[in-house]
């Protein structure tokens, strides 16, 4: 089992209904950068505002906040993930729509909220966490590997979403 070297905890609260166009906005604009950038990950206006709303009203997303109110982080926790895993969807905390604002990077925020997924994983008395990545997106399958996650198998994309044909589902084991 592998552990992140310890970082500095991150404050997440909950997402509300409210924040559904504020993280759909963050969304689009890192989708953007993705487009311009060659990276088929994902792709602007493709998550509806009302789909992201009824997930945060699940309690499925969290957000690091500023003082000011400016969600500058933001990710989604769910515990069964059937449309990426299929077969071999267990129990486990899986991540996904783990977004930076692009003004907030270098503080290491991604590893801090992957960090506060496997907490409340653990919590949840899982001891596995898992996320998908494009398979294609070689600096972020390079990343995750750094946090201590390992590549499963590369499979793909669900024909609901968009962006790329095939993803690499990837687990890290939580001690």
């Amino acid at each position: 089992m592998v552990d992140s070297p310890a970082l500095e905890p991150l404050e997440m609260v909950p997402a509300t209904t409210a924040d559904a166009a504020a993280l759909i906005a963050l969304r689009d604009r890192l989708a953007r950068w993705m487009v311009a950038n060659g990276i088929a990950q994902w792709l602007p206006g493709e998550y509806p505002v009302a789909t992201l709303a009824r997930e945060a009203a699940r309690g499925e997303w969290y957000v690091q906040r500023e003082p000011t109110g400016e969600v500058v982080a933001a990710v989604r926790l769910v515990w069964h993930d059937p449309d990426f895993w299929g077969a071999d969807e267990i129990e486990a905390g899986y991540v996904h729509g783990l977004m930076v604002a692009p003004g907030h990077r270098g503080r290491s925020l991604g590893a801090r909220i992957l960090a506060f997924c496997a907490e409340r994983t653990r919590a949840r008395g899982l001891d596995r966490q898992r996320l998908d990545t494009a398979a294609d997106n070689r600096a972020l399958r390079k990343y995750y590997a750094a946090q201590g996650f390992i590549e499963l198998r590369e499979t793909t994309l669900p024909p609901q979403f968009h962006g790329t044909d095939r993803v690499v589902l990837m687990e890290k084991l939580l001690a």
